[in-house]
């Protein structure tokens, strides 16, 4: 397919340009370590549940962006165990979702009626957006996921329900799209799905009405399934509440979206950098100017581009109105679900007018829009005048391009012919348009840390620590300087070390411990943090590191540039450039296991692990309670004792207080919710076993609701044209 070769191509480009351009922020510091780290369970053939060492970071079916149950993400994992080069690695899935995404696109636009060329144009178009290419593409991996994903969910779903087809491409891709545990795609589908079921209510199709409500039930059960441990985790992090407010950051004003035709063009797009972010965050589509060209658009492709019309509403309000709702915040990053259904529109309208219904007037309004849209981009963000002055010169050139291609009749061209030149001249334009805007936007605004491009280089950082580590200073300050990644690792990439490092990436940072540390969702704290490790909890008498398990600490320069007075029996093992390393004199076990008891009681360890501590009760004293270096998050149950109060509102701590000698006590951690969640995956076999039988019978010839007559062929590029326009060719 074209326009997925021509997407690798410009993939290819990008990274041959900057090697890191799919390797920032996020990227770095969380996903390729979350890869890295899922990897190596999968290699012992294990999904990870519980890491108690890893703190806030260690809830991996409440941190959901681990995508434990994807077969895609799992393979993605896999791969990262097998390269040497994150940045290389890095490179071939964010361009492999590209050529996805691409393909995905194509058959989409071809669903809705677009001719092939103009499917194929679309195909390369939807990919080179913007937001997808400079935060998705370049850090937010598992947004580029979901939006790769969707058009294939999507087209799926159109075959299903409007045609009857076989549920399985749905199926499967729905299922890869919402165990991804990324929620904005999700948040697409539940449109999608309540858009086709209320035109199949309208038409009163009953056929329909089924099969999108069968669609949603197998949706919505995995919903449950991914979901429901965060929303049951949530109450204790960071996430917890409901609030509406507008910040203005990373979301769009009607102004902006005059930038939607601009690949060199910034708007006033508010973020971490000010009101404006140095990035085509809104891109959609250089050849949106061209809209007025293609109209007035035929009543009969009108009503089947209900759903797109309908999807592309409700995505811009949402990428123009609050910054926060809820847990949900920074609308921009529905900008590849604005762009999908408004390419493929134009791809339709192109099909039905071009080149035989090209009007002067049509011609005036593009000519007119192209200013009028220049004018506004140069207003927000005058400083980017040579991007938006470029871009004018190719849109002019190529609406000049268009109506010689339609409308001159020296040469003897059919209409197919002239089509495919205009879409051939345009996959061309989109392909050297690449080169201009690396050149103004050459990476991510996001900030990029200087990490060696060599696994094996950061598996050897504090690599013989003794027992659980922590992080504590800024641990950004020295981010640019490679040396610095000798002495540090930086969020997920800890797990590339030998050491267990519990100053990991987060994207539910449990509110009290975070407090209490003063940590950020990346590990990075306040210098007080190293002397509440230090201190005195008041409840145990006990020093907090030794709550914690921690037997070596990392501290950072920038933070402490002297070197801190270590308590007794610590020690200063390393006086690096960037770091002190400070030791016990004697390790301690670490995370996962009793650090205290209260006076008079005392208990054995029969058997521990990431998930589960079984205790013999050897003696209960007035003071039942025994702490364990855990976090008290939901999901934890007790059997033979019961809960105290979390000793500083975070560790684990078990009242034993009813228990006599000799009694066993057994303290497990599931998901919250992890018997609906099994009920949901039960449901959701029985729902595709039954969709099953009732295909049989279908295939079988028997009387069944809903059954339909086969599905039509897909258009042709002659086919998507009403027939009446069709014999006037003839």
């Amino acid at each position: 397919m074209l326009s997925v070769v021509a997407t690798a191509i410009v993939g290819a480009v990008r990274f041959a340009f900057n090697r890191d351009f799919y390797f920032a922020d996020d990227s770095q510091t969380g996903a390729f370590g979350q890869w890295w780290e899922l990897g190596d369970h999968l290699l012992q053939g294990r999904i990870p549940v519980l890491e108690p060492y890893a703190w806030q970071a260690g809830n991996y079916f409440a941190e959901g962006q681990w995508g434990l149950l994807n077969p895609v993400t799992w393979l993605v994992a896999l791969g990262a165990r097998a390269m040497e080069e994150p940045t290389l690695h890095g490179a071939i899935v964010k361009i492999a979702f590209l050529m996805i995404m691409s393909g995905g696109v194509f058959l989409l636009a071809r669903s809705f009626g677009a001719g092939a060329s103009w499917s194929a144009l679309a195909g390369l178009l939807v990919p080179m957006s913007g937001f997808t290419v400079y935060m998705d593409a370049t850090s937010w991996a598992t947004g580029l996921f979901n939006a790769a994903v969707f058009p294939w969910v999507w087209w799926a779903l159109r075959r299903l329900a409007e045609d009857g087809r076989s549920p399985w491409p749905y199926l499967v891709s729905s299922y890869v799209l919402i165990t991804f545990g990324y929620v904005f795609g999700v948040l697409i589908l539940i449109v999608v799905l309540v858009e086709s079921l209320i035109r199949a209510v309208v038409a009163r199709d009953r056929g329909r009405i089924l099969r999108v409500l069968a669609a949603s039930v197998w949706g919505g059960l995995l919903t449950i399934a991914i979901y429901l441990p965060a929303l049951l985790t949530a109450p204790v992090t960071e996430r917890a509440g409901f609030e509406i407010l507008n910040t203005w950051f990373l979301s769009a004003d009607l102004t902006d979206l005059a930038s939607t035709a601009s690949p060199m063009g910034s708007a006033s797009i508010g973020s971490w950098w000010g009101p404006v972010t140095d990035a085509p965050l809104v891109y959609i589509a250089w050849i949106l100017p061209f809209v007025p060209l293609f109209l007035p658009m035929a009543r009969d492709a009108a009503r089947r581009c209900i759903p797109l019309l309908v999807l592309a509403t409700i995505v811009l309000l949402i990428v123009v109105g609050p910054s926060d709702v809820g847990p949900i915040r920074w609308p921009v990053r529905f900008m590849p679900y604005l762009a999908l259904p408004v390419v493929i529109l134009v791809a339709v309208m192109a099909t039905r007018t071009f080149p035989s219904r090209i009007t002067r007037r049509g011609i005036a309004w593009s000519g007119a829009l192209i200013v009028l849209t220049a004018l506004l981009s140069y207003g927000n963000t005058p400083g980017g005048w040579k991007g938006i002055a470029t871009i004018v010169i190719v849109q002019a050139a190529a609406l000049c391009g268009l109506v010689f291609v339609a409308w001159e009749k020296k040469w003897p061209a059919t209409e197919r012919t002239r089509t495919v030149i205009a879409v051939g001249a345009g996959l061309v334009v989109t392909v050297l348009l690449v080169v201009p805007q690396l050149l103004v936007f050459p990476a991510t605004p996001l900030p990029k840390f200087a990490v060696p491009d060599s696994v094996s280089r950061m598996s050897a950082v504090v690599s013989d620590a003794p027992g659980d580590a922590i992080v504590v200073g800024d641990i950004y300050a020295d981010g640019g300087r490679e040396a610095s990644f000798d002495e540090r690792l930086l969020g997920n990439l800890w797990y590339l070390s030998p050491a267990h490092v519990g100053s990991l990436y987060t994207v539910l940072p449990y509110s009290r411990f975070s407090n209490d540390l003063c940590s950020d969702l990346r590990g990075s704290t306040c210098d007080e943090a190293l002397e509440t490790l230090w201190s005195t909890d008041p409840d145990t008498g006990l020093p907090v590191a030794d709550l914690m398990g921690v037997s070596t600490i990392i501290a950072m320069k920038e933070t402490f540039p002297r070197a801190p007075d270590a308590p007794a029996g610590w020690r200063i093992v390393d006086d690096g450039d960037f770091t002190w390393r400070l030791e016990r004199s004697q390790p301690i076990p670490g995370a996962g296991g009793v650090v205290y008891t209260g006076t008079g009681t005392e208990v054995t360890t029969i058997a521990q692990s990431d998930t589960a501590v079984t205790l013999r009760v050897d003696d209960v004293g007035d003071d039942g309670r025994i702490v364990l270096s855990r976090l008290d998050y939901p999901g934890y149950s007790v059997d033979g004792a019961g809960f105290d109060q979390p000793v500083r509102g975070w560790l684990l701590t078990v009242d034993a207080s009813g228990a006599a000698p000799g009694d066993v006590i057994t303290v497990r951690f599931r998901p919250p919710g992890f018997g609906a969640m099994i009920a949901a995956y039960i449901l959701c076999a029985a729902l595709v076993a039954g969709w099953m039988v009732v295909r049989f019978r279908q295939r079988a010839g028997a009387p069944v609701a809903g059954n339909v007559p086969p599905a039509p062929t897909e258009p042709t590029e002659d086919s998507a044209v009403p027939r009446a326009e069709q014999r006037t060719r003839g």
